[in-house]
């Protein structure tokens, strides 16, 4: 997330065993799921690439449906070589968390630092232009920066600790503070072609939940917000969080399956990590087309359990007694028991301004992939892309991609990258 998913994170409820992992993860911004992850080692084929097969249908409500093969070297490449790389030099902003981004016009960006509550303006060679903000609720002050994003020369900074949005200029005046209406637990994704703010689901829940015995799926909305006539439209409802109900309060597991939305200008793209698909979406909320790729499914192993069982155990040595590190890993076995069907077919879902949807490869907590599979918004697969160490993204442009690494220390550092297209 990418986002992102920190919006009153102090409501989610987690076990110790989830919050040991949290210990020992490359904190993993800005999802808190992302710890929960299991390992797998998909086989897709070597390279990435465009498909080899695509076939292009409508279905009965006239949808666009592409169903894409396999996938042979790719048309789409990120340089190893990043452009500046800012965080890790003396000198330099010491990052704490970095939420969010944005690529200027001129090859620079904003960023925003969860940690500081500030701001960073850097300029196209990776020096710090200006900075902005701190902790704190007054005008140009933050609690979180869940979001940056642009709109002319305007930049929209989201807070869902404070409720609210920041407009302030690309020098960093403040022009407005806006209450942000919408439903709790959402954080804005973009803006849209209209004006209006997009709001997703984050991963959080409220300290209070039904009781359920089973596995569900919960249905949440997708919601488009007016600042100005501070309205709030649904644009659709769509399965979010895969979660066990057996306890007030419970985990969703080892093996969070998920459903994500994120947003471009001209509507937003969703997809459930069980299943090899996206689905595109107007602003209006209507489904417009359907994209699939050839992926033969992985089942959890008895291997890999052993592999996330070593793993809890090696985190929470030295952290309890033995009682409650038996605990802790009785409790990851039921976990794992109460897992249906194979492992997820990612466990981080992006989509840049042009609407091109990036998944990373599902993978081991702590070592998260460098694999991206991207899908075109045309629906057809322009590959898989490495992106080496890269914990999140938080942004892409037509050329460039605004990222976040974690050093051997696990501190953060921005990074550029340029992407070509053939």
């Amino acid at each position: 997330m990418t986002r992102r998913d920190v919006v009153l994170e102090e409501s989610v409820e987690r076990t110790d065993w989830s919050t040991a992992f949290e210990m020992i993860s490359n904190r993993l911004a800005p999802s808190v799921l992302l710890i929960l992850i299991i390992a797998c080692d998909r086989g897709m084929s070597a390279g990435g690439g465009r498909s080899v097969a695509e076939r292009e249908t409508r279905d009965s409500a006239g949808v666009r449906v592409v169903e894409n093969g396999n996938v042979r070297p790719g048309e789409w490449r990120v340089s190893s070589s990043a452009l500046f790389t800012l965080g890790w030099g003396t000198g330099e902003p010491t990052f704490t968390w970095i939420q969010s981004g944005q690529v200027l016009s001129d090859g620079g960006a904003l960023v925003g630092d969860f940690g500081s509550g500030s701001i960073y303006r850097i300029g196209h060679d990776g020096s710090v232009v200006a900075s902005w903000g701190r902790k704190g609720e007054g005008p140009g002050e933050y609690q979180g920066l869940d979001a940056m994003l642009l709109r002319g020369d305007s930049v929209f900074v989201s807070d869902g600790r404070l409720l609210r949005v920041t407009i302030l200029s690309l020098e960093g005046v403040v022009y407005a503070t806006r209450p942000l209406p919408g439903a709790f637990l959402h954080q804005v994704s973009t803006i849209l072609a209209d004006g209006r703010l997009l709001l997703i689901p984050g991963d959080g829940y409220s300290a209070i939940s039904e009781t359920r015995p089973e596995w569900v799926f919960e249905r949440k909305p997708i919601l488009a917000v007016s600042l100005h006539a501070a309205s709030v439209d649904t644009l659709a409802e769509l399965p979010h969080l895969r979660r066990w109900y057996g306890t007030r309060g419970a985990s969703p597991g080892p093996i969070p399956v998920k459903g994500r939305a994120a947003g471009f200008a001209d509507g937003f793209a969703w997809s459930r990590s069980d299943g090899p698909e996206v689905r595109w979406y107007d602003r209006t909320g209507r489904l417009v087309q359907i994209a699939r790729w050839t992926e033969e499914p992985v089942p959890l192993t008895q291997e890999g359990r052993r592999r996330m069982a070593t793993r809890l155990e090696d985190a929470l040595r030295g952290r309890g007694d033995a009682t409650f590190v038996a605990t802790q890993l009785a409790e990851l076995e039921q976990g794992f028991d109460r897992h249906a069907g194979p492992l997820p077919y990612w466990d981080s879902f992006h989509v840049d301004r042009q609407g091109n949807a990036w998944l990373r490869e599902y993978s081991l907590p702590g070592e998260p992939s460098s694999r991206w599979r991207v899908l075109a918004r045309d629906g057809t697969l322009a590959g898989v892309i490495e992106l080496p160490d890269v914990t999140s993204i938080l942004d892409i442009t037509h050329d460039r991609i605004l990222a976040v690494r974690l050093n051997e220390l696990d501190v953060p550092a921005v990074v550029m990258l340029p992407l070509f297209k053939s």
